[in-house]
């Protein structure tokens, strides 16, 4: 018989912040559990640390090798899928709140659709803080499906994979991919089930300026691996942007010619509109107005970014007459705020 819930932490020279991570786990109002961590062969005190603690859930495992966060998450799916019905992922640098998996779990058992279920959170440098509020992620499967096309959408640490859905379509981790294998796993997800986020915030995420994509040294290859799959996700939406193109739209900070940055708002503004008018029925009418604000924001962010005058009548009156996905009073001012 399978056991209910297995915890997948992977960790790597945290040893400064596990504490924090392992007892909020430990102290979850739901217990019956039992909480894997994955030592991707630290050289820190991790080891030594996790060792301490004598709670029978905690099972340690550690890499002979240093082998990246896929590999490793992998290696835990492989021992976890056919022994649990549910696997919820943490990280080693981030806190739950104790009646997380209680909430995740609940449910999850009560939308037996649902392959993977997120929470909300707040992103703190000190994760002492305790805020009232925070931005949220998109709750329903169909906003969320769109709403990747743009941000990951869950909070990595956040999620409860279904095991039996991961099975089925043997679903794993994509090793070639260093610093965004969730949202290309989230993306390939959607596709061929159900997801959704939890209103309730049940996390805190630690903001470090070293994580796997924020330092300088790996951010070009995850704006990289960013762009490749966000375009394939475009294609598979029957919209065709060459990751050269979304990587422009999205991320290029450089400045461009006028005759350039109207050439390529018309392409944003036509994938925009195609990509709305193929969304639209699917959303609520709340969802429908985010997303055209969403997509209006994406406008104004690229005009920024081309360092071009927002006071250029031409790109007005091109933006203006071009947009259909949202009324011209409210696209003006949207990008006036």
């Amino acid at each position: 018989m399978m056991k209910k819930l297995a915890v997948l932490m992977p960790t790597y020279n945290a040893e400064q912040y596990l504490k924090d991570s392992i007892e909020s786990v430990l102290n979850q109002s739901y217990s019956d559990f039992d909480f894997y961590i994955y030592d991707d062969c630290s050289t820190d005190c991790s080891k030594e640390l996790i060792e301490t603690y004598k709670d029978f859930r905690i099972f340690y495992r550690k890499n002979n090798i240093n082998l990246g966060i896929a590999k490793t998450l992998n290696i835990g799916l492989e021992e976890l899928l056919s022994n649990y019905e549910y696997i919820a992922r943490m990280d080693a640098d981030d806190w739950c709140y104790p009646d997380r998996f209680e909430k995740q779990l609940a449910f999850m058992e009560a939308n037996g659709n649902i392959c993977i279920s997120g929470t909300q959170g707040y992103w703190l440098k000190d994760i002492c803080l305790n805020p009232i509020s925070g931005w949220k992620y998109p709750l329903r499967h169909e906003y969320i499906e769109k709403n990747l096309l743009f941000a990951a959408s869950f909070g990595h640490s956040s999620v409860i994979f279904r095991s039996k859905f991961f099975k089925n379509y043997k679903l794993r981790y994509d090793e070639k991919i260093s610093t965004c294998e969730d949202w290309d796993l989230w993306i390939r997800i959607v596709k061929i089930g159900k997801v959704a986020n939890l209103p309730g915030f049940f996390m805190k995420y630690r903001i470090l300026d070293d994580s796997n994509h924020r330092s300088s040294e790996k951010n070009e290859k995850h704006l990289e691996e960013r762009s490749k799959i966000l375009s394939d996700y475009w294609f598979s939406l029957g919209i065709a942007l060459s990751s050269e193109q979304i990587f422009d739209f999205y991320f290029n900070q450089n400045a461009v010619l006028k005759r350039e940055f109207i050439r390529n708002i018309k392409i944003i503004i036509e994938a925009f509109n195609r990509l709305y008018q193929k969304s639209c029925s699917n959303l609520t009418q709340e969802e429908r107005t985010n997303f055209r604000y969403l997509l209006a924001r994406k406008i104004l962010n690229y005009w920024k970014r081309t360092k071009l005058s927002r006071l250029n009548p031409l790109v007005w009156m091109v933006i203006i007459n071009e947009v259909q996905f949202m009324n011209k009073f409210r696209l003006i001012k949207s990008i006036l705020r």
